[in-house]
């Protein structure tokens, strides 16, 4: 993942949105199944980048913002919406490079993102092409996903404390230094470690259910380590339970305080199906009967159990589910659980509006869904 930070110096006030775009372009190249996303905020007075991030670069793909200011004042590329990208465009593919041996499918995307600029993405390249329905899918999904974005990185002005940021999640949470070993946790996370699963402490280190998972951990938190000495601030999603009677993640991320560089925040969501059903339904337009097929994916039961319980056939749960993840533009089952994440809420009622109040109600989207409000997760 590379910053643009030719295109204007990154000044405090803006990591927040850096941030913001880093975790948007990740979200973007899984659900798209794509290999690089060029994400950029465009000012919309000056028509000019404000700030830029790579995701899925190398060295070898290094186009000039000259490139990025044409396409960005191309006719197609100045409505708030989402279209499938040329292969044959020269500009396209000098901004996300292509190897001669690359699919050549590509898709190109603008939304609100304000303070009086926008957000503009391009992510390729794919193997399949982009269907009329799938990028309406995709337009409601990238809203959802940048307005969550948004809320799990901005922060307060002053430099937090890890109790005060700890006692405002809603979650387990957990500070630790470089070997895992908790420093400070919150009221939840003692009562997870108290029913210790899925995790639990060994002489002050975090462990997992198993030695999988403790490898895992520990791979996270090298990276996030590494990536906050170069400032990328890299976080990762890892499963620390894949049994669908007890699926359980865990998100590792550098914690945001300057004086602290050494040690690591990790946050252990609780899944709750029927509000993240709810939520999923609520974004994209889902009626109730494919409302109720979520909700018994995010629960982990499989088709012929979804069946049993509705009084359907299994043929018939497979072809809801294959309609459902045509609505929301993903091709594999686990995403579901993607879209659960993406649009859900780390904070306790009212934090989201002590982080970032002038955000609360400037979202232009139209999708009728507050993620950031914590639903009894």
């Amino acid at each position: 993942m590379l910053r643009d930070d030719s295109i204007t110096p990154v000044q405090p006030g803006r990591a927040a949105t850096l941030l913001a775009l880093e975790a948007f372009g990740r979200a973007m190249l899984g659900l798209l199944e794509c290999k690089r996303c060029f994400v950029l905020t465009l000012s919309r007075s000056s028509g000019f980048a404000v700030q830029a991030v790579r995701v899925g670069f190398d060295s070898k793909v290094q186009p000039s913002a000259d490139v990025i200011t044409r396409l960005a004042r191309r006719p197609e590329w100045q409505g708030a919406s989402l279209f499938a990208v040329d292969p044959a465009d020269p500009l396209a593919t000098e901004l996300l490079g292509r190897e001669q041996d690359e699919p050549v499918h590509a898709l190109a995307g603008r939304l609100p993102a304000g303070d009086g600029s926008d957000l503009v993405f391009a992510a390729g390249w794919r193997q399949l092409t982009f269907s009329t329905t799938e990028i309406a899918c995709v337009s409601r999904a990238a809203s959802a996903i940048w307005a969550t974005t948004q809320g799990l990185t901005q922060r307060r002005s002053g430099d937090l404390s890890f109790d005060t940021l700890l006692e405002e999640l809603a979650f387990p949470a957990f500070t630790v230094d470089h070997r895992l070993r908790v420093l400070e946790t919150n009221d939840a996370g003692r009562q997870l470690l108290s029913a210790k699963t899925p995790i639990r402490l060994d002489h002050g280190v975090l462990v997992g259910p198993t030695s999988l998972v403790n490898n895992l951990r520990h791979q996270a938190l090298r990276e996030t380590m590494t990536s906050r000495s170069g400032r990328a601030w890299t976080n990762t999603i890892i499963p620390l339970s894949t049994d669908h009677r007890a699926f359980a993640f865990a998100w590792i991320g550098a914690a945001p305080t300057e004086r602290h560089a050494d040690r690591s925040l990790v946050i252990i969501p609780q899944i709750a199906p029927e509000a993240g059903a709810k939520r999923i339904a609520t974004a994209f337009g889902l009626p109730w009967a494919e409302e109720r097929i979520v909700l018994r994916i995010l629960r982990g039961e499989p088709s012929w159990r979804i069946g049993q319980t509705l009084d359907l056939t299994e043929a018939t749960v497979r072809t809801y589910i294959k309609r459902i993840m045509l609505k929301l533009g993903i091709n594999r089952q686990v995403e579901f659980f993607l879209l659960y994440i993406l649009t859900l809420s780390p904070f306790v009622d009212g934090y989201r509006d002590q982080l970032c109040p002038d955000e609360v109600n400037t979202r232009d989207s139209s999708i009728k869904l507050d993620p950031f409000r914590h639903e009894g997760a």
